[in-house]
């Protein structure tokens, strides 16, 4: 008997030690996934040329001022009330397919199909001689193990935007056709001039090196591939207050990049409606809120579509970022811009996905 309640003591001891130590660990992990995540998140961003991250005459990715930037942010994190530190050995960096085709963190950006973009990944351990080592367990002493070690992983990315949450897109439609002609798709950046004489169908002149200037007026005034067209997204509001809170406030719902291009026979998130008539007035007021007025729309998200034809539902093929100098109505009425892949600028708010590289970026994520 005696030796029945010895053993079942042993089991109990036993289960007691599991469930406690057990437990404490899984909030340890929890801990180091909290900074590993947030760490991640701090570093991915330093990838681009950004302000905040002091790196604006970086060239991108700048893997260096990342890594750095993902170990001092581990530190402001705490385990077991305890502060951890940051290792530059624990933060790698490369290329991660958003897509997730290819698994893992790459030294080289896999080919097509593979969707990669470049990438911060942050280990935080307790273990060894990191952070004090392994976590002491309580119980389990009895059977001679005094530590564990526990680690956790998080990567972060910067992708383009498949999807635009709520007030994160400007209400004017551009044409794929004339992206195109201000757009280098094989490098991801802006077409620069390389003479000061506008381009075709322009009159603006231009700086030599730098993006081109150019302007975009109604469909009613110009062919595909120098028109825009005011858009009011998912609704068919047609009045100018209705377009002018958009200017002012964004799209009120999400909107995704979409297939096949065209109009959308079954209007759905991925449509957006393209206006009827010109609406002179909005021109002021997107001058008002432009890089010559108070700049609050002086970079902004576009949706791209196949075509401008007034009162359909066109499907989005890609969210570009613009940069928009000033807007004249009147006799005028254009919008002068130029296209933009500024990291600082071309955030596209309430973002995320995975679209086309047109300029616009999604604030940094987690990708696992």
């Amino acid at each position: 008997m005696a030796v029945t309640v010895a053993g079942a003591m042993v089991m109990l001891l036993g289960f007691a030690a599991l469930a406690i130590d057990v437990g404490y660990l899984y909030i340890v992990r929890n801990e180091l996934q909290n900074a590993a995540d947030a760490a991640a998140l701090a570093g991915a961003p330093c990838l681009y040329q950004r302000a905040e991250c002091g790196n604006l005459k970086a060239t991108a990715p700048d893997w260096g001022t990342a890594q750095q930037r993902a170990v001092q942010a581990v530190s402001l994190n705490q385990s077991s009330h305890t502060t951890l530190l940051g290792y530059t050995t624990d933060v790698a960096y490369g290329y991660w397919d958003v897509t997730g085709s290819v698994a893992g963190l790459q030294a080289v950006a896999p080919p097509s199909p593979a969707v990669s973009m470049p990438a911060v990944q942050v280990t935080v351990n307790r273990a060894g001689a990191e952070n004090g080592g392994g976590v002491p367990v309580f119980l389990a002493r009895i059977f001679g193990v005094k530590t564990v070690p526990v680690s956790a992983t998080a990567v972060a990315v910067i992708s383009r935007p498949g999807t635009v949450g709520p007030s994160g897109l400007f209400p004017v439609a551009i044409t794929k056709c004339m992206f195109d002609q201000y757009w280098d798709s094989v490098n991801g950046k802006p077409k620069t001039a390389t003479s000061t004489t506008p381009p075709p169908g322009q009159t603006v002149p231009q700086v030599v090196g730098q993006p081109y200037i150019f302007w975009v007026t109604s469909s009613y005034h110009a062919g595909p591939c120098e028109a825009s067209q005011w858009t009011t997204f998912d609704t068919t509001v047609n009045n100018v207050p209705y377009v002018r809170n958009l200017i002012a406030n964004g799209n009120p719902d999400p909107a995704a990049v979409g297939q096949p291009a065209g109009t959308c026979p079954n209007p759905d998130p991925t449509c957006t409606y393209i206006q009827p008539g010109t609406k002179t007035t909005l021109y002021d007021s997107v001058n008002a809120c432009s890089a010559a007025g108070d700049k609050t729309c002086e970079y902004v998200i576009l949706p791209v579509v196949q075509d401008l034809t007034p009162k359909t539902m066109q499907r989005i093929l890609a969210f570009a970022c613009v940069h928009i100098d000033n807007a004249v109505g009147g006799s005028g009425k254009y919008i002068q811009m130029e296209m933009s892949n500024n990291p600082d600028k071309c955030q596209a708010p309430n973002s995320g996905g995975v679209g086309p590289n047109y300029g616009a970026a999604t604030p940094a994520r987690l990708a696992a």
